[in-house]
């Protein structure tokens, strides 16, 4: 059965709880590249201290991967914030993604090699986000009208309940 969760009044129900605590939640932040960064970031970082995670094994050749690097960069250090946002970047290693979507080279664009790159990388995710006790964790990638949303909200609810 699909899952019909909002997740828009999943987090204004967040933000309104924290902000009758007086809190100010920390947020784990996957970032897919810097454009569809910046109404995210513009917009909760006014609720969230977030931590911008950019890792994107699947990116080649490298001075793709090092361009895409280097615009995220630039926006979380150019760009107004609420709270501060922080920026760290996950490791390089492409041959992980190679590993992983091996025998599905031949796949449609949204197909099996796109649910196994969407699970690499919110896996890690979640993951860090748990090491570095964060509140919460999410991705860019569902801002894409090119990303199908409900397949990436699973994925990160599985993420999720994986590292708690």
């Amino acid at each position: 059965m699909e899952n019909k969760k909002n997740y828009q009044l999943e987090m204004e129900k967040v933000i309104a709880q924290a902000k009758r605590e007086g809190d100010v939640p920390t947020l784990f932040l996957h970032s897919c590249c810097a454009p569809c960064s910046s109404y995210v970031l513009e917009y909760l970082s006014e609720y969230f201290k977030i931590t911008v995670f950019y890792y994107n094994p699947n990116i080649y050749p490298r001075d793709e991967y090092e361009e895409r690097l280097g615009e995220i960069r630039r926006l979380v250090r150019e760009m107004p914030s609420g709270y501060p946002v922080e920026f760290v970047a996950g490791d390089y290693r492409p041959e992980e993604f190679f590993q992983m979507a091996k025998g599905h080279e031949d796949d449609e664009e949204g197909g099996e090699r796109c649910t196994l790159c969407f699970r690499m990388r919110l896996y890690e995710a979640a993951k860090l986000a748990k090491e570095g006790g964060f509140d919460w964790f999410t991705t860019t990638l569902t801002i894409s009208p090119m990303k199908d949303a409900a397949r990436l909200n699973r994925i990160g609810e599985e993420a999720g309940e994986k590292y708690g």
